[in-house]
């Protein structure tokens, strides 16, 4: 037995031999479970030094049992599933990988979006059936106008790929950044309500808060062209998945590109799998074989700092 125990929640991975390999290095052993609730968390995490987390929800309830947990660190850039509150109260260190998958995630986004355009997924589907000159309007890039909500990391890697499609310009919402900030990154500056009016594309680069949830309700989608496109590559609870529906069923927007979901998996017997307007893929955007050796180093390494009593590369840092 290694003198630290560090437990994976859930294996969306076939191998850990990346993070094996690295926490081996400071003497931790890696067990592997099945978590979906926060019960299965404290019946088989119970005595971790440190946690390796992925979709599995660790709430305040599961922290506070874990009582020699030392960091959880987070298989990805959103921390939505973790109780930040109750991981400060408990002196808890929560990590995550803000900078992986950027080429990764932007290179879906822009799959997702020409899959829009030109409505490869309804022509494919078709072709199988034995249709040919199937009759759907495709749309070209060049003179279009993209909308940038959160211009963080993955959406300035997503502009500076699709400049070479003579766009006609590339707007954003971003409060936290100033015009002169995101003119430098080739953006304009917009209020929300004035990017949905003039986009094109509207793609979403958010975290999930209270502040962003649902940030796309019906009001918001009933601001967007007919002929606009949304992507969301970022968490799907910032959509209002009812108002989308609507919006798609009555023609209010042309297409969807989702790769995350407020459901997932998307049920059968969704109202989604019926439409042909709607792109959708299953939570995938990281997934490149680089991307996913990126963040499992990553990920293990804010372990091993943190085991060994050094500052994590990527900390989280609790706001009271």
């Amino acid at each position: 037995m290694g003198r630290f125990h560090v437990y994976v929640t859930d294996q969306r991975q076939p191998s850990f031999e990346i993070e094996r390999r690295i926490l081996e290095e400071i003497g931790a052993d890696l067990t592997l479970c099945n978590c979906v609730t926060e019960d299965d968390i404290i019946r088989e995490c119970t005595d971790a030094d440190a946690v390796m987390l992925d979709l599995a929800p660790m709430t305040g309830k599961a922290i506070r049992a874990l009582k020699k947990c030392r960091v959880i660190s987070r298989y990805g850039v959103g921390v939505d599933n973790v109780d930040l509150a109750a991981a400060d109260e408990c002196g808890v260190q929560v990590c995550n990988v803000p900078d992986y998958c950027m080429e990764d995630v932007s290179d879906h986004a822009i799959a997702l979006l020409f899959a829009c355009l030109r409505n490869v997924v309804l022509r494919d589907r078709e072709i199988r059936k034995g249709s040919w000159n199937i009759i759907a309007k495709g749309f070209r890039v060049q003179g279009k106008t993209l909308g940038i909500i959160g211009a963080g990391r993955i959406a300035r890697v997503l502009v500076r790929k699709l400049r070479g499609f003579d766009l006609r310009e590339v707007v954003a919402y971003d409060p936290f950044l100033t015009a002169e900030q995101l003119e430098e990154l080739g953006m304009r500056k917009v209020e929300f309500d004035e990017l949905l009016h003039i986009s094109d594309f509207v793609s979403l680069h958010l975290n999930l808060t209270d502040e962003t949830r649902n940030i796309i309700d019906a009001d918001a989608l009933s601001k967007m062209k007919e002929t606009a496109i949304l992507i969301n590559v970022s968490r799907g609870g910032l959509v209002d998945s009812d108002a989308l529906l609507e919006a798609l069923e009555n023609d209010k927007i042309m297409c969807a590109g989702l790769d995350t979901h407020a459901v997932e998996p998307v049920p059968k017997n969704s109202r989604f799998m019926t439409l042909d307007n709607i792109v959708m893929t299953d939570h995938a955007a990281y997934n490149t074989v680089e991307g996913v050796a990126e963040l499992k180093e990553k990920s293990a390494r804010n372990i091993a700092a943190v085991l060994l009593g050094k500052r994590p590369a990527y900390p989280v840092e609790y706001v009271r």
